[in-house]
């Protein structure tokens, strides 16, 4: 039973760590190009009410992500090797959640950033697939 229960929690992780991979390279290829374009006027694109309803999007990706490699590395803490790329997926995922970007004073520095977080995103949504493939050899 924990043991399917585990299977699925690294599934729906993985699940959710494509849609915000996918989520950040719409982001980072469609929409910053145009919102940092002439700052402030163009934040007007990723505003709540104005532009792209981001926060749809993001707020249930982000809470699916954090439910399920909470519960993933509960359900596998026993097994220490896919817990222990889960905890590098969890750390990776923390260390991109931690910046966030501020309004036109701070574009350029969130831009450069932005160049990290697909990538760490990337190492995430690898470790909880290898977790994935791991758990069924255990």
């Amino acid at each position: 039973m924990t043991t399917n229960l585990a299977l699925w929690s690294l599934i729906l992780l993985c699940f959710s760590l494509a849609g915000s991979i996918g989520g950040g390279l719409y982001e980072h290829i469609v929409l910053t190009p145009l919102w940092s374009k002439s700052p402030p006027s163009s934040f007007a694109i990723i505003q709540p009410g104005t532009g792209v309803p981001l926060q749809r999007f993001w707020i249930p990706v982000h809470a699916a992500i954090t439910i399920f490699i909470l519960s993933s590395l509960f359900l596998t803490w026993n097994d220490g090797m896919v817990s222990r790329l889960l905890l590098i997926a969890l750390g990776s995922y923390v260390v991109m959640r931690v910046w966030t970007p501020e309004l036109s004073a701070r574009v350029a520095r969130w831009t450069y950033w932005t160049w990290f977080r697909e990538p760490l995103d990337v190492v995430s949504f690898g470790c909880s697939l290898l977790a994935l493939s791991w758990l069924g050899r255990s």
